[in-house]
């Protein structure tokens, strides 16, 4: 596959980002601009946002998996994380043309 032609795909998914959620993260749901699931490997549960639809926060497609910090931290480490509920990885596809 040449470079443009992955450029181009990455366009058509994320014109049918809802789509292609609705098929992969089958055990997600949709609400409002986002869709919602587990993870990426398509279980249940709240922790995987995928954006529906271009915004000024970003494009359609673009996902982000919160991880309860709880989780993240060392054991008795959560009181120092008082006011951070959760810990964010931010994927992005980088889209470039070829001249």
């Amino acid at each position: 596959m040449m470079p443009r032609d992955a450029s181009e795909l990455a366009h058509r998914l994320a014109r049918e980002a809802e789509a292609v959620c609705r098929h992969y993260l089958s055990n997600g749901k949709r609400q409002g601009r986002y869709w919602l699931v587990g993870d990426v490997q398509n279980t249940p549960g709240r922790s995987l946002f995928v954006r529906l639809y271009e915004s000024p926060k970003g494009p359609a497609g673009k996902w982000t998996d919160y991880v309860a910090a709880k989780i993240m931290l060392p054991p008795g480490a959560e009181a120092l994380s008082h006011s951070r509920l959760a810990v964010s990885t931010q994927h992005n596809v980088v889209l470039r043309e070829v001249v």
